[in-house]
């Protein structure tokens, strides 16, 4: 078997009678932290409500990961694979195979689609559509879209905390006015630069766009994607890297924030937040469980609530700073 026709998958499965509330997080996250490396070319993640074509798709009744590599860095992988495992506190069990033939080397793809979002079932609903560069655009869908491959950064629109922001960014541009148009957007947290790069594409006017993460690699990826959508030369739009607790508000303030974000950081990191958020400006929380949601309001209480959405156990929180609110000045 030569080298060009060889692939190789390693299957990351939770271990048989673990019972850890977030354990399923955690695989979450080490699939996030695999993605980054360079011998890995693609993580795909499977649950019981994956589907997909083919002999060799497996159903699966607890959600585990596919990492796809090859047979030279195969042993290295399973190594790193059980570090980080164990790093995290997370008991798995792994299975390594070879394959023969090309197909395997894009067959993670299958499990990625275009995603759709829209403001309601109108004809002239806000629709935003969220495509990887493989899959080709259909007759009727969206003018708005922005084409985002898997890649380094966390942020696909697949994961739930990212698909509420989503959703509710469409529903914010359909229902405020052409005269609230933000001017100004913050990313915090950005990852891909999904968010960010996808109010730029459904509010052109926006004269500022900062994508900002404390992971390198992070805001190397949002640039790269930028590029991919003919966005990186675009007058405004900047890219950070910088943590929360260097005061981020110092790039504020912004008409909308988004912080996609663990309540770890969110909770402790609320005031650099709110301080980075203009005022009558719009925040959007997420990467917080159902459960997480009142913590985190607590930490936010200074903003006026204005939509609290749920999906698959994850929650978003859609915020408002009054325009009488403390620190106004801009």
């Amino acid at each position: 078997m030569s080298e060009h026709e060889a692939w190789s998958t390693v299957r990351v499965a939770l271990k048989q009678g673990a019972r850890d509330d977030y354990a399923l997080e955690r695989l979450d996250g080490l699939a996030g932290l695999l993605a980054n490396r360079d011998d890995i070319g693609g993580v795909e993640t499977r649950d019981p409500a994956s589907i997909a074509e083919g002999p060799d798709f497996v159903a699966v009744e607890r959600p585990e990961l596919v990492i796809y590599t090859t047979p030279v860095n195969r042993g290295a992988v399973v190594r790193a694979t059980e570090e980080l495992a164990q790093a995290i506190a997370l008991e798995v069990v792994l299975d390594a195979h070879d394959h023969s033939g090309d197909d395997w080397r894009d067959a993670w793809k299958r499990h990625y689609r275009s995603l759709y979002f829209r403001s309601g079932p109108t004809a002239d609903a806000r629709r935003l559509m969220i495509r990887p560069s493989w899959i080709p655009r259909e007759a009727d869908d969206p003018s708005c879209e922005l084409i985002l491959d898997p890649g380094r950064a966390f942020g696909t629109g697949l994961h739930e905390s990212t698909s509420l922001c989503l959703q509710a960014l469409v529903e914010i541009a359909a229902r405020e006015p052409a005269a609230q148009i933000p001017r100004r957007v913050l990313d915090l947290g950005c990852g891909s630069g999904i968010l960010g790069l996808a109010s730029l594409k459904i509010w052109p006017e926006i004269e500022r766009l900062t994508l900002a993460d404390h992971d390198p690699e992070a805001v190397a990826t949002a640039r790269e994607n930028a590029e991919a959508n003919a966005l990186a030369d675009r007058a405004g739009l900047e890219f950070r890297e910088l943590s929360l607790s260097a005061q981020a508000a110092a790039i504020g303030p912004a008409e909308l924030v988004f912080a996609n974000i663990r309540p770890k950081v969110l909770i402790p990191a609320a005031p650099t937040i709110v301080a980075a958020l203009a005022p009558g400006g719009t925040v959007l929380l997420s990467g917080i469980l159902d459960e997480e949601g009142d913590e985190v309001l607590a930490a936010y209480a200074e903003l006026e609530l204005l939509a609290r959405v749920s999906e698959e156990g994850w929650c978003a929180l859609v915020m408002r700073r009054p325009d009488d609110g403390p620190e106004t000045a801009v």
